[in-house]
């Protein structure tokens, strides 16, 4: 039997193809890695930062079906199409202002994202609303016509905290849903009613398992404060929002709360409530506009619609939206087998917080996470190719 012989630049070829098919692996593995060291320090220029080329920043404006939407698009230096994502701002009063915004968006663009970040006018009022909704679509829609710079099939979105469950939602909007590549829910929720127990009572449950978290009466009055527009009645506003302020300077309120009409005082003992046993009466009996809000900005109601590839990525603990949110969410999608989850104990909330670098925490808590943190960043990288 002849003996296959190779000359040189045969070889040569051969093996300069096997990296040629390599190179976006070896690419996305190296930038993962490097990634991460960027991400638990942020707000600062690390080592990715200073290896990368700064993306180039250009506010934009572009029609939505109710208003002009104002974002920032970050596009990576260079010639060439590229993946696309849109990052959904939890709620805060600057938007696509918050330095954290910024710093991730640059960051996403020198990994080689074109990164829309609009500002959504209910999160932007401290509001979760049904309109954010639409604006999310529309924003979609937008990066996904920059044909000069996206690639219209690699395109996601990212939302954080409060913004995740609206942007789920739009990810199932009947317009875009099969353009959805994937969608990243960081720090969010599954059902309103769930989060609604937690922040009033403190109580949050899994599969049978009742945990608790002290709740804080300073989140509880905000929300009512920024909330007081669903309601029809000026009278109650005005006094549901003498109350609110009074009740986080712990102020006597009894007087106030003879003044309300019944549909304010639904809404008083809806919040003042402490037993998680009785948060589906109370919600019951709430106005109209209130049960609605709930009802429509509840992601357990569209997941099913999800066509996109969904990475489910929470902080434990979390004293804003439990863990178990995520959990609930990756069973519901368990049945469709594309999702990633991750739930990090080096993360609080959205932000990274790291234990004390002892032996023990090294071995137990920073090797392990930081694996589960690497493969949701080489998944999410890989999106691009």
């Amino acid at each position: 039997m002849k003996r296959l012989f190779f000359s040189r630049p045969i070889l040569l070829a051969l093996l300069a193809g096997f990296l040629l098919l390599l190179a976006p692996v070896i690419r996305d593995g190296l930038y993962s890695g490097l990634l991460i060291l960027d991400v638990m320090q942020p707000l600062q220029e690390g080592i990715f930062s200073r290896l990368t080329s700064e993306p180039l920043v250009e506010g934009v404006t572009y029609l939505g079906q109710h208003r002009l939407i104002e974002a920032d698009l970050y596009t990576p230096k260079g010639q060439g199409k590229h993946g696309g994502v849109i990052l959904v701002h939890g709620v805060n009063e600057v938007g696509k202002a918050d330095p954290r915004m910024i710093w991730l968006a640059r960051l996403l663009s020198r990994a080689g994202f074109v990164v829309l970040v609009p500002d959504f006018l209910g999160l932007k009022s401290m509001k979760l609303r049904t309109s954010d909704i639409g604006e999310m679509v529309d924003s979609f829609r937008y990066l996904s016509s920059l044909r000069d710079r996206i690639y219209p099939e690699r395109v996601g979105l990212v939302g954080f905290s409060y913004g995740a469950g609206p942007m789920l939602i739009a990810a199932t909007d009947p317009r875009i849903r099969e353009q959805v590549q994937f969608v990243v829910s960081f720090g969010g929720y599954y059902d309103l009613v769930n989060v609604i127990r937690f922040i009033t009572t403190g109580f949050y449950e899994y599969q049978g398992d009742r945990s608790y978290m002290r709740p804080s009466d300073y989140d509880r009055w905000i929300f009512l404060r920024y909330n007081l527009d669903l309601l029809s009645d000026p009278r109650d506003k005005a006094i549901l929002a003498e109350i609110a302020e009074a009740k986080v300077k712990v102020v006597e309120t009894s007087l106030l709360l003879a003044s309300l009409t019944p549909e304010g005082m639904a809404i008083y003992n809806f919040l003042a409530n402490r037993d998680p046993d009785r948060v589906e009466a109370l919600i019951s009996r709430l106005p109209f506009a209130f049960r609605q809000q709930i009802e429509l900005l509840s992601p357990a109601r569209f997941v099913q619609l999800l066509q996109a590839y969904v990475f489910i990525v929470h902080g434990e603990p979390d004293p804003y939206i439990p863990h178990t949110e995520s959990l609930r969410l990756a069973d519901a999608l368990k049945g469709k087998g594309r999702y990633h989850l991750g739930i990090l104990k080096t993360f609080y909330h959205v932000r990274p917080a790291l234990p004390r670098a002892t032996l023990g925490n090294i071995l137990k808590i920073y090797l392990p996470e930081a694996a589960k943190l690497y493969l949701l960043t080489y998944d999410l990288l890989s999106q691009l190719r």
